[in-house]
């Protein structure tokens, strides 16, 4: 079992999907970057990480770290995610991910997540928000 790196917390706000495919860590003093274990609910048949698993923890990571920005956080609902998958992580690896928010407004949030395994980048994603009334 991989030990997250000094500074990373299990990420406080679980949903059924992360609790399914066994979450991700939250950095505990920079808000834009997190990071996950590279583990069995997160890969596919041959013990490498799985793209969907890559554009799921993306949305969350980018989505919650958009949502924060804001005093109150904002709510906020995906209407376009992208991924470009580079590279893979095997199993029992080690997966970084640095947040950048490219735009934060009333009508639309966007931002970008770099995913690095082993000093190499392995993914982009680039998500789109819209505020939600809930």
């Amino acid at each position: 079992m991989t030990t997250a790196p000094a500074g990373f917390v299990p990420y406080d706000r679980p949903s059924p999907l992360l609790t399914a495919i066994g979450g991700f860590a939250r950095h505990t003093d920079d808000p834009l970057r997190a990071g996950f274990a590279v583990d069995g609910p997160k890969t596919n048949a041959r013990g490498l990480l799985h793209g969907g698993v890559i554009a799921a923890i993306g949305d969350v990571a980018i989505g919650h770290a958009l949502a924060r920005s804001t005093d109150p956080p904002t709510p906020l609902i995906t209407v376009n995610l992208s991924c470009d998958l580079l590279g893979t992580a095997r199993e029992g690896g080690w997966v970084d991910i640095a947040i950048t928010p490219t735009r934060v407004g009333r009508r639309l949030a966007a931002g970008t997540a770099v995913f690095t395994a082993n000093g190499r980048v392995i993914a982009n994603v680039s998500a789109l928000f819209m505020p939600s009334a809930h």
